[in-house]
């Protein structure tokens, strides 16, 4: 193998365990502002690149006292010093951490023992661009507010683990989530993602020595939709002891969600959930009012913003109006007479009291379909009558209380 093909090798084996140039301090002595044009050059000056590295290469010229290396600075548009080599048969110097895809421009000199310098040489190269981007093969939802993506393991062994990034849409940047090694564990769970929102992440592979490879393409996953709002929903308000709360159905909905308040601006409370398209709400309390949200829930566990749905309010019957009575006694007998102001009543309820004793009280219970009552009633006794207006649902009113002496 010739010296060529040898040197070659020798650096491609630098760049690979990450050789680290030689130390120096300052300029070692060497002022390049008199520089001896007579004095020998640097012959066979080349850049190798690897991806971070760039190895620098020359002839030795064993009778000078050493090298001096630049590299331009094109921030400073300055050359500013690299390395003082002071053994002049060293012919390899290796300048590291470098930006992949990068032009880097050299210059070297070789300076006598006495240090004076003889005249420059320049060199440049490209160093190359990152490994191949990651590829991914699986990106979907996977439970309510989850997302799983999987990608192929990079077919660069250098690559030992992953950098998983997610998209920031108020800052508008590429926020780091989590890193993932070995090479092989290709898999990231997102968790506590929003209902029915995009998202958009890129897979980065970072080698053992740092470098990144470019990102993945933009993966973008949406999270299982939210159902649409149920805003449809009517409630009763003629139902003694009950409302009944009715929608209308929506497709791929695995049930519904009833959320209840004692005010129409809220805060609303779960209170029960049904596969039905209605809810019976049993209650035990006449003429109440309460106010519902109906929601909707997919068989992936989204459900309907309750925020955005609007409010029904339903309303028990209340109790029917005590009704008017009017009374006629004779012969021992009381009538009454009936009146519903509301026509609400079917029926009367009348319940008698009669005292006996001084602690005692007989009470007796009467029920009528008509508006009219008899009685019949003992001399020198003081009755109490209370008498229910009753409506069809069995609501009962307040009493109208009425005494009776005989």
């Amino acid at each position: 193998m010739g010296r060529i093909g040898k040197i070659f090798l020798l650096i491609v084996a630098l760049i690979m365990v990450g050789c680290q140039a030689p130390s120096f301090n300052g300029l070692g002595g060497v002022n390049t502002d008199r520089i001896n044009r007579t004095l020998p050059k640097v012959r066979n000056f080349k850049a190798h690149p690897g991806r971070n590295q760039v190895a620098l290469t020359w002839d030795a010229i064993p009778e000078m006292g050493g090298y001096y290396i630049q590299r331009w600075d094109p921030e400073s548009k300055s050359w500013v010093e690299l390395a003082t080599i002071t053994n002049p048969f060293k012919t390899i110097y290796v300048d590291d951490d470098l930006k992949p895809n990068n032009y880097y421009k050299y210059q070297i000199l070789a300076f006598t023992r006495d240090k004076v310098p003889g005249p420059w040489v320049q060199t440049g190269t490209k160093t190359l661009p990152p490994p191949a981007p990651v590829i991914p093969v699986f990106a979907q939802p996977v439970g309510n507010g989850v997302i799983k993506i999987i990608w192929r393991p990079h077919p660069n062994e250098r690559v030992h683990e992953y950098l998983i990034q997610r998209y920031n849409d108020h800052e508008a940047r590429w926020e780091d989530m989590e890193t993932k090694k070995p090479r092989y564990n290709v898999e990231f769970i997102d968790t506590g993602l929003e209902d029915g929102k995009i998202y958009k992440y890129r897979i980065i592979g970072i080698t053992f020595d740092g470098l990144y490879t470019f990102p993945s393409k933009t993966i973008r996953v949406s999270t299982y939709p939210r159902p649409p709002v149920v805003t449809d929903a009517v409630a009763t308000i003629d139902r003694g002891k009950m409302i009944i709360v009715k929608w209308s159905p929506i497709a791929d909905v695995a049930y519904y969600k009833i959320y209840i308040s004692d005010t129409p601006s809220g805060p609303f409370e779960y209170h029960a959930k049904t596969d039905k398209t209605y809810f019976v709400d049993k209650i035990n309390k006449d003429g109440y009012k309460r106010y519902y949200k109906i929601t909707a829930v997919s068989k992936f566990g989204t459900e309907s913003l309750l925020s955005k749905t609007p409010v029904v309010m339903g309303e028990t019957l209340p109790k029917p109006a005590k009704p008017i009575v009017s009374t006629n006694k004779f012969n021992n007998i009381v009538q009454f007479i009936m009146t519903s102001p509301d026509n609400r009543a079917v029926k009367y309820l009348i319940v008698r009291k009669t005292k006996i004793g001084f602690f005692k009280e007989a009470t007796r219970k009467f029920v009528v379909s008509t508006n009219k009552f008899q009685d019949q009633i003992a001399p020198n006794t003081t009755y109490i009558y209370e008498i229910y207006a009753i409506d069809a649902s069995g609501v009962a009113s307040e009493p109208t209380v009425v005494k009776v002496e005989n």
